[in-house]
């Protein structure tokens, strides 16, 4: 049963993960901006109202569907010119610290994308698109609860740092659900964005102020590292075809490509004849699920310094790692990694089947808990993903861009648009990208329901094995299924955050349609 029905118009749709970003995109088209200019104001919007788990500290990547053509963009940054594996070594870091100064050591990417995607795809003025935000940063706007429930869950990690204090502890006190939380200084660094560009953010008087904060904190970004940071365009993303369906998906250093080579070893299953909750759906599920992401911890990185192997993507390796043993730890791990990670995502289409699919994040919650003085911006915390080991193909070098769990998917039936979809969820990210899909291609779901049945998660790193199978509601079939392969299985007892939340719109000759996950606080908006 469907927590709410699937949102179903004609013109225009904004599924994210705020209501107010939604409502304020969905405008945007009214008002007869482009998906685009949409994007946009819903990204700016989400990067004020969702703060604590995007902003403008963070990073972002992006896939585009205008008229016939699919490109992608990738703005995450990379990490900073100071950022050696020495410098942590000397300091006595195993690994990375998730929080303080030198645990911002990747430069913020969003903004430059913002500007990027303007430049090639937008209509209306930068200005026009960041107003809401700019308001809701100078007036407020109530938080949820699971945004105040996030600001009590980072107090033990975060209220050390002044700057994240001030702005999320007003009073001294953790904000209750309704509180109108105001963020004054964000909301000068929107403006100035909005009236000198996004190159203030990286060469102007707003970088100056956020290097400046950086340097007092004992951080390490400095003004060269934002003066030479730059987006890539990605003009052939990475796809497969599934079921007649091409499915982009975000090009490494983006994890994403091992949702294509998951899907390309389900394909060789009739799945549609299938019981989606039976024995044999979940074990082969399981199965194709762990294959992939063996491959995943070894093979994705910066392209730059360690490219995809060519036949990541092919027909033909999949079909041998299907050929290859099913996975079974040699002895049960007795404690449950914890699933981990905070992002939002969101999807934006009009009746011409232009699409975003967008997907941007701090990491961890609210990120570092940096917050250079005067900038209300909190600096990401994503370059402590990258190891310290000089030997792993994800070890810390400046320059390099770590490897990211942010993925976005597009598929396209025919030449036209057919659904966006995306998820928070840290590692497990691509697990909810193919539940989904199988719902949506072999079992024809509903959308909204597609978003509410239940879900089974193993989380799992790159640099570690899998240990523990989560599933929303006890069912026995997959504790089974854990126990075959010596991983443990813990009950979830309801829907849960750890399952991510996901966002989808779909589009067919009948309209189009929007779904937002009840297990946060999305919204499918249209006209």
């Amino acid at each position: 049963m469907s927590s709410r029905s699937t949102v179903m118009i004609k013109n225009g749709i904004i599924s994210s993960s705020h209501q107010l970003a939604s409502f304020w995109g969905a405008k945007c088209l009214l008002d007869g901006g482009n998906v685009v200019d949409a994007a946009l104001t819903t990204s700016a919007v989400l990067s004020v109202v969702q703060n604590n788990m995007c902003g403008l500290g963070g990073d972002m990547f992006a896939l585009v569907k205008m008229g016939d053509r699919v490109t992608e963009i990738n703005s995450s940054g990379r990490a900073a010119k100071l950022a050696t594996i020495e410098l942590y070594s000397e300091k006595g870091f195993r690994k990375i610290p998730p929080t303080g100064p030198l645990g911002a050591n990747t430069v913020p990417g969003m903004v430059k994308g913002w500007g990027d995607l303007h430049q090639r795809f937008c209509t209306r003025e930068m200005e026009s698109l960041l107003i809401p935000a700019i308001n809701y940063a100078e007036h407020g706007f109530p938080i949820t609860e699971k945004y105040s429930a996030s600001i009590r869950g980072s107090v033990q990690s975060l209220g050390q740092f002044e700057g994240w204090r001030e702005i999320f502890l007003p009073d001294g006190l953790i904000p209750e659900p309704g509180f109108n939380l105001r963020q004054k200084e964000l909301a000068d660094s929107l403006r100035a964005i909005a009236s000198q560009g996004v190159d203030d953010f990286y060469r102007g008087d707003l970088s100056r102020l956020l290097v400046s904060g950086i340097a007092k904190q004992g951080g390490i970004i400095t003004e060269e590292d934002l003066r030479d940071h730059e987006s890539t365009w990605v003009e052939r993303p990475l796809f497969t075809d599934y079921r007649g369906v091409r499915i982009y998906e975000t090009s490494p250093n983006s994890q994403a490509a091992t949702v294509l080579l998951w899907l390309n070893m389900l394909e060789h299953y009739q799945l549609s004849e299938m019981d989606p909750n039976s024995k044999t759906f979940l074990e082969i599920m399981i199965d194709t699920c762990l294959k992939a992401y063996e491959v995943r911890a070894r093979s994705i990185g910066d392209p730059r310094f360690f490219p995809l192997p060519p036949e990541f993507t092919s027909k033909q390796f999949s079909e041998d790692l299907l050929a290859q043993e099913p996975f079974r730890k040699s002895e049960p791990i007795s404690k449950p990694k914890a699933p981990q990670g905070d992002t939002t995502y969101f999807a934006v289409a009009d009746s011409e089947g232009n699409c975003v699919s967008v997907i941007q994040s701090n990491y961890m919650g609210f990120g570092s808990g940096l917050v250079p003085k005067g900038t209300g911006i909190v600096l990401h915390d994503r370059g402590c993903y990258f190891s310290l080991d000089p030997s792993h193909h994800n070890s810390l070098s400046p320059g390099k861009r770590t490897f990211h769990t942010l993925c976005a998917s597009l598929g396209v039936q025919d030449g036209e648009t057919l659904f966006a979809i995306g998820s928070m969820g840290g590692d497990v990210q691509p697990q909810i990208h193919v539940q989904l899909m199988t719902q949506l291609l072999d079992f024809h779901s509903d959308l909204q329901r597609a978003i509410d049945n239940p879900r089974w998660i193993i989380p799992m790193t790159i640099y570690d094995q899998p240990s523990t199978v989560y599933r929303e509601f006890d069912q026995a079939i997959v504790k089974d299924a854990a126990v075959k392969r010596n991983l443990r299985f813990e009950t979830l007892g309801g829907l849960s955050s750890l399952c991510g939340h996901a966002q989808a719109i779909f589009r067919n000759s009948d309209g189009l349609f929007g779904a937002a996950d009840p297990r946060g606080d999305g919204a499918s908006v249209g006209f």
